[in-house]
């Protein structure tokens, strides 16, 4: 084999990919195959040999994966948090397991936790728990290996569950927590220094930064880079950065390690040191730069590879990068086997091995260029071409605009770099750092306007449903026949990323599918008719950072094939039903839009008819009496009633929909309260989506008893303050026969029928059920 380790590497991925679901008994009946094939492997017939090898990795990776996994799952932490004691404010005790960073306002505490107490009792237990920590004292200063006690409520680890989200097991698994908490102020933490050196350098060096560099969006940038913290970063910035495509500069990665690398042989050199002590010397200091950083992948994979490039240069082998990238990452998946799941691993990773393997044939392909710029642009394209499957199928986007930024963006991000980084450690005398960190702000300055370059021409940032099996496997064969230097690589390649843009669409199945997605406290609803087109009713609200159209919605929307909406409808203007309208329509253009009654004086509806404009969608003001098909589908307005406009946004203002199909009917009820309720009359419908998230101000006996229904979903947040869904009302769908699904416990809920049968379906333990 030309690169061996590369294979290995990609036979280990593929096993760690999927072997976390497996029990410990098949676990070590792997480990026993592996090993049987890695010894067996050097015996084998010419030609078997490599897939013996491979066939051992691919078991070993399965095995690794199942271990990490069962080691997660058996942390005495995950399974206390579920128990009765978890629901009061305990005393949290542990080791920060990083720098304590701020978050919407917050001081986030990631921390090894070591035992939980009250006055009462005390728990050993282990595990990792992320702590947001609120109240308006002061921030706990907490640095990494420091000791905290702190007062927080802890519970389970959940997240969002709906199509398109991955598994909340799995990002469980990748984030290693096993539980997530809240402290009420700064005042209730303590804190033991204990931090390493290395940690104290690290915090040392971030506060010298933020003397020296003018607060704002570019002093993030320049953290960024210089120390790894995106922390510090804005919603506005990091949006900036992926639609142009230049993302990548932001994380640490091979430019860091390169400058270190760099910077440490040509000091030992001048120091006369022998070859052997320049590369212990290096590995040391790069092992050390890591660890100051943080540790991310990139880094740590730049920094593995230049650590077998020093020894293997001190003993005078030549290293094939090739074969350097499958060492770096073997190393890291044995350490994680679950960071194969981790977008920056893949990402890291898929981008170098393009570089690495693309580059040498564009560069040939390509006339010579002064300033050898055809080096800089195969390199740019060679990165692309291997990135763009992996930033459709995560991202939903094909940014064009990276092929021309990235040329601007790296010369940028290296004086950006420089200047960060010799500002950070220059004497403060003769106002050197000042200075310096003036250059930093300056070319970090110039590296956020390149970036936002790409918002002056949408259709440079594409944004895409997930692509088939078909195109990923043509874009596949066309970066591997383009690394091997055959002259239809270029095209094949080409032809599949033109595949990956165009591949994708709606699936017409002939059935209603109706899903209420878990958007947490809000309203979110898909309704997919039976030729295949989309319609969205509401779209789910922002808590900064997370907007629920951008992070919900539109991953929902692409994972079915969507590409355009047909209807957007409004209920109403409240932020938990319309505040991610903006994102969606920003992804997605609509042909319509459907709005209630328009409030004299709202600043929510203000937002709304801004997006709504923004979009160019037809705006139509619905209420009671107005009706529409859609693909065969009858839609009919029950509410609101017509009239003048209120002073604000009221509930019972809601768009109230009943959808019919055939023999079937589902009804759409916004946040409708009891009076807009008995407005109506008796209204039959099959399934519910039940008003105001299951408030006691809806749901009124008359109306539950008067739809019929055999199944009603519930939007509502998990532990949301405001009580939904309340006992009464749960009670009181029980009572009438209806089976009663909810977001916050079931994920994502899809009502489907033909007209005649009607069958619901949850995401979260996926489970499916034949109403009629």
């Amino acid at each position: 084999m030309r690169r061996p380790l590369l294979v290995l590497s990609a036979a280990f991925a593929a096993g760690a990919t999927g072997g976390g679901a497996l029990g410990a008994a098949d676990a070590w009946r792997l480990l026993v195959l592996a090993g049987a094939a890695l010894v067996l492997a050097p015996f084998a017939r010419r030609g078997w040999a490599t897939p013996a090898l491979a066939a051992g990795a691919l078991a070993l990776g399965t095995a690794a994966a199942a271990t990490e996994a069962l080691g997660h799952r058996t942390m005495s932490l995950g399974a206390w948090v579920g128990g009765p004691d978890a629901a009061w404010p305990v005393r949290v005790s542990g080791v920060a397991a990083r720098d304590a960073v701020a978050e919407a306002g917050r001081s986030v505490l990631v921390l090894d936790v070591e035992a939980v107490d009250t006055h009462a009792w005390r728990r050993a237990v282990r595990g990792r728990a992320r702590i947001e920590v609120g109240g308006g004292a002061p921030r706990p200063l907490v640095v990494q290996g420091d000791r905290v006690r702190l007062w927080a409520s802890l519970r389970p680890l959940t997240g969002p569950a709906g199509p398109g989200l991955p598994d909340p097991e799995a990002r469980a698994l990748q984030s290693g927590l096993h539980a997530v908490g809240y402290g009420k102020s700064g005042l209730l933490v303590a804190v033991e220094p204990r931090a390493s050196a290395l940690a104290r350098a690290r915090r040392w060096a971030r506060g010298r930064l933020e003397a020296v560099v003018v607060p704002g969006p570019e002093q993030g940038v320049v953290k960024a880079m210089v120390l790894g913290e995106r922390a510090a970063l804005d919603e506005a910035t990091l949006e900036a950065f992926r639609a142009a495509g230049t993302y990548h500069v932001l994380a640490l990665s091979g430019a860091q390690v390169a400058l270190v690398a760099v910077l440490v042989v040509w000091g030992l050199r001048r120091l006369r040191v022998p070859a052997l002590a320049q590369a212990l010397g290096v590995c040391a200091a790069l092992g050390a730069y890591a660890g100051l950083v943080g540790g991310d992948v990139p880094v740590v994979r730049a920094a593995v590879m230049a650590m077998v490039v020093a020894a293997g240069r001190c003993l005078d082998l030549d290293a094939d990068a090739g074969n350097l990238l499958g060492l770096a990452a073997l190393i890291l998946m044995v350490d994680r086997p679950s960071a194969t799941g981790d977008v920056s691993f893949q990402l890291s990773f898929v981008a170098t091995l393009g570089i690495v393997l693309l580059t040498p044939p564009l560069a040939r392909a390509l006339p010579r260029l002064p300033w050898r710029l055809e080096l800089a642009l195969a390199t740019s394209v060679a990165a692309q071409a291997a990135l763009a499957p992996f930033l459709v199928c995560h991202f939903h986007r094909l940014p064009l605009a990276a092929l021309v930024l990235n040329l601007v963006a790296a010369p940028l991000a290296a004086a950006t770099l420089l200047a960060g980084a010799a500002a950070a450690v220059a004497p403060t005398t003769l106002d050197l750092a000042a200075r310096l960190g003036d250059a930093a702000w300056v070319a970090a300055h110039a590296l956020l306007r390149s970036a936002q370059w790409a918002s002056w021409a949408p259709a440079a940032d594409l944004r895409l449903p997930a692509p088939g099996l078909a195109a990923l496997a043509a874009h596949a064969a066309g970066v591997v026949a383009l690394a091997q230097g055959r002259v239809p690589g270029a095209a094949l390649a080409l032809a599949g990323a033109a595949l990956l843009s165009v591949a994708g669409g709606p699936v017409a199945d002939g059935r209603l599918h109706v899903t209420t997605l878990d958007v947490g406290q809000g309203d979110a609803l898909v309704v997919r008719t039976p030729a295949g087109r989309a319609h969205v009713v509401d779209v789910g609200g922002i808590r900064p950072p997370f907007d629920a159209g951008e992070r919900i919605v539109a991953p929902a929307l692409w994972s079915w094939g969507v590409r355009r909406l047909e209807t957007v409808v409004v209920t109403h203007a409240h932020p938990d039903h319309a505040g991610g309208l903006a994102a969606v329509l920003r992804a997605f253009p609509a042909r319509d839009a459907w709005e209630g009654k328009a409030p004299a004086r709202d600043a929510g509806y203000e937002a709304q008819r801004r997006a709504l404009v923004a979009s160019g969608a037809r705006r139509r003001a619905v209420s009671r009496g107005v009706a529409a098909e859609w693909d065969g589908v009858r839609v009919e307005v029950l509410g609101p009633r017509g009239g003048s406009p209120p002073w604000r946004t009221r509930n019972d203002d809601s768009v109230v929909l009943r959808l019919s199909l055939g023999e079937v009917a589902l009804l759409l009820t916004g946040d409708v309260e009891q009076a807009g309720e008995g407005g109506m009359g008796a209204v039959r419908a099959d399934a519910v989506k039940v008003a105001h998230h299951g408030s006691r101000s809806s749901s009124a006996p008359a109306f539950v008893a008067s739809t019929g229904a055999r199944a009603v979903v519930i939007s509502a947040g998990a532990r949301n303050p405001f009580g939904h869904p309340h006992p009464e009302v749960l009670e009181r769908w029980r009572r009438s026969g209806a089976l009663v699904l909810r977001t916050d416990r079931d994920g994502a809920v899809t009502f489907s029928t033909d007209g005649r049968r009607l069958w619901v379906r949850t995401q979260r333990g996926g489970r499916e059920v034949r109403l009629r």
